[in-house]
């Protein structure tokens, strides 16, 4: 019995694919994915793939429903929602993905397209509420005070436009702070 892991980290996509006969009819036996991970362990000797990493049942087919083994493969994530997308002519880029789910005027809206004072990006120009001010001005003076911001404080002011904080001894002009 081949280790899935192993197998999939160690070789190439074309060797996972030598069992693969796309001459012949899909199979529709019914049934979810998780048949379906049980039908290609049987038929290729191979282990559940468990533990870190996503290894995948893929379809060489392009049907998600299909269960024939000879067009099942194991494969990585990559290889399946981007390299078997982009053959089959299913992929996406994220812009194109947002426009067909929310349509072109809320994705324009949502990406800040379409606001000149955002110069392209949906928070640069929005004024800052008095609250982020107020969190920001005082982790600044924490960082200050203390030379080291703690990090609950630092992430409040995470928005700022400029990070510019300096390690504790170090002055650009010289001496020490």
């Amino acid at each position: 019995m081949k280790n899935t892991k192993e197998w999939v980290a160690s070789s190439p996509k074309s060797e996972r694919q030598q069992h693969i006969r796309l001459d012949e009819e899909c199979l529709y036996r019914g049934g979810n994915s998780t048949q379906h991970r049980g039908i290609l362990v049987q038929y290729l000797d191979t282990d559940f793939p468990e533990g870190p990493g996503r290894i995948l049942l893929a379809h060489a087919c392009d049907h998600g429903k299909c269960s024939n083994p000879r067009h099942l493969y194991w494969a990585t994530d990559y290889e399946n929602t981007v390299e078997d997308a982009k053959l089959f002519g299913t992929w996406k880029t994220p812009w194109e993905k947002s426009v067909a789910k929310h349509g072109y005027e809320k994705a324009c809206e949502m990406n800040g397209k379409g606001n000149k004072a955002a110069g392209g990006r949906a928070t640069k120009g929005i004024p800052k509420s008095a609250e982020h001010k107020r969190k920001t001005s005082e982790a600044l003076k924490a960082y200050h005070r203390n030379k080291t911001a703690p990090m609950a404080e630092l992430a409040d002011a995470r928005d700022l436009k400029s990070r510019s904080y300096r390690s504790p001894g170090s002055n650009p002009g010289g001496g020490t702070i």
